[in-house]
């Protein structure tokens, strides 16, 4: 039997997984067609520019988007107002950070249109995707993420493909994919019934930043945990490696595309449950469940990890899948850490998130700052996986004073070693042929029985 909240959460994840999954896979497809048209070293820039974007994005509206959602979720709050000063206050700084193209042109930087036209459109669309999911409008969420990624593709293959337009020609499409999802939410959504000017408010607003701003010294300081072994890459080994790792980081993304399908329905059940019965076993059952389809997908993307590289990528990314593995613990972790991180966001107690992330920011620097110039692209695997490990134990002890939670730390330790035994195979019997596949199949096995009992308590 599946109780109500465990039904709601299963219901949000079915329903996100239309989008997300269907998305993905159309972005997934377009990796070993880009990487035809584009050189390594292109696809390195693409990389660098979108990576800076994403983690200016939080930074430059200071974090209203997160703001919005969480405050549109609470059941007295006034939807329109939460709005109506979300999007004027992004507008305002879409106007300042315009006022950054002359210095931009003056400082010679590749792309700068591209790159301030590309912000302030993932601004808007940021916020209103917020929104949207914060009232409860689940279906059309998850919808937009399927519009969004066949606007990228149709204008992808046009401006990459048929025009080899290159660097710009991955940015127009971005871009327009991005236009195109403002479109359909503002449209769908009718979300101009949501603005009223009479209800902007300075103290609502400040309610709102003080929610808001811890957030983003994490968002900033998350991107170095997460991205900033980019700019070590390409400091140290060049742009073309950083292409390799750009495709190899593709990879996770399947481990991601499955935790962002969950993550959107779990924010929703963590801020209700947290309302209601904090001292539960829902987080704790949720939390061991997330961590052991995890090791599952992640065991069974190693087992297949060769031949989809053969079939996805062009062969002079191939080398690319020795960084796959680590990379694919670092997605774990990171996905944990996010896990934990929700905690704080419906507890609103967001200065936590920032502190956790500190320490893992600067052992991620570190760590690539000695890795990467002594194992290479390894290196800067390696440096990831341990900041969000260390983010993830941090978090997990702190936020035992807001909830109940219990770790499975036996079977969930035992996945771990299994899944570093696995990556161990691929690097070490990497010419062994049947027996390198039949000794991964049996690990995966032995990775399905021990979860799978999580999945089924879950329910209960």
């Amino acid at each position: 039997m599946v109780n109500a909240k465990a039904k709601k959460l299963i219901n949000n994840i079915g329903i996100f997984a239309i989008g997300n999954l269907g998305s993905k896979l159309i972005s997934f497809i377009l990796i070993p067609i880009f990487t035809r048209y584009m050189s390594s070293a292109e696809f390195g820039q693409v990389d660098l520019i979108t990576t800076t974007i994403n983690m200016l994005l939080p930074v430059v509206a200071l974090s209203i988007a997160d703001a919005v959602f969480r405050f549109a979720m609470d059941r007295k709050s006034d939807k329109v107002a939460v709005f109506t000063n979300g999007l004027t206050f992004t507008i305002l700084m879409i106007f300042i950070a315009g006022l950054a193209y002359p210095i931009l042109f003056a400082l010679n930087i590749n792309y700068a249109k591209y790159i301030l036209i590309y912000l302030c459109v993932g601004l808007i669309q940021s916020l209103l995707q917020n929104f949207v999911r914060g009232v409860g409008y689940v279906k059309l969420f998850a919808l937009n993420g399927l519009i969004s990624s066949l606007s990228l593709a149709g204008i992808g293959l046009i401006r990459i493909v048929l025009q080899h337009g290159g660097v710009s020609g991955y940015l127009d499409a971005l871009i327009i994919s991005n236009v195109a999802s403002i479109i359909f939410l503002g449209v769908f959504g009718q979300i101009w019934t949501f603005y009223s000017i009479i209800t902007l408010n300075k103290s609502f607003l400040m309610l709102m930043l003080r929610y808001s701003i811890p957030l983003i010294p994490n968002a900033f300081l998350w991107f170095f945990t997460n991205d900033a072994s980019r700019f070590f890459i390409v400091g140290i080994l060049g742009l073309t490696a950083n292409g390799l790792y750009a495709v190899a980081t593709k990879i996770p993304t399947i481990i991601n595309v499955f935790y962002t399908v969950f993550s959107q329905a779990w924010q929703i059940s963590a801020v209700e449950e947290y309302e209601e019965n904090r001292h539960g076993h829902f987080f704790s059952d949720v939390f061991n469940a997330n961590a052991g389809l995890s090791f599952v997908l992640i065991g069974g993307i190693i087992v297949c990890l060769k031949p989809i590289m053969h079939v996805f990528v062009a062969a002079s990314y191939f080398s690319a899948w020795e960084v796959v593995p680590a990379l694919l613990l670092a997605s774990l972790f990171s996905n944990l850490s996010g896990f934990l991180g929700t905690i704080y966001l419906a507890t609103k107690q967001t200065i936590g998130i920032m502190k956790t992330t500190v320490l893992g920011m600067i052992l991620n620097v570190i760590l690539n700052f000695v890795l990467i110039p002594l194992f290479g692209l390894q290196g800067a695997g390696i440096g990831a996986a341990v900041g969000f490990a260390v983010v993830a134990l941090v978090r997990l002890r702190d936020i035992k004073r807001f909830i109940t939670l219990k770790v499975a730390w036996v079977p969930l330790v035992t996945s771990l070693v299994l899944l570093i035994a696995m990556t161990m195979m691929q690097l070490v019997l990497a010419d062994t042929g049947l027996f390198l596949y039949l000794s991964l199949a049996v690990s995966e096995f032995i990775l399905i029985i021990i979860n799978m009992h999580f999945l089924l308590r879950v329910k209960r």
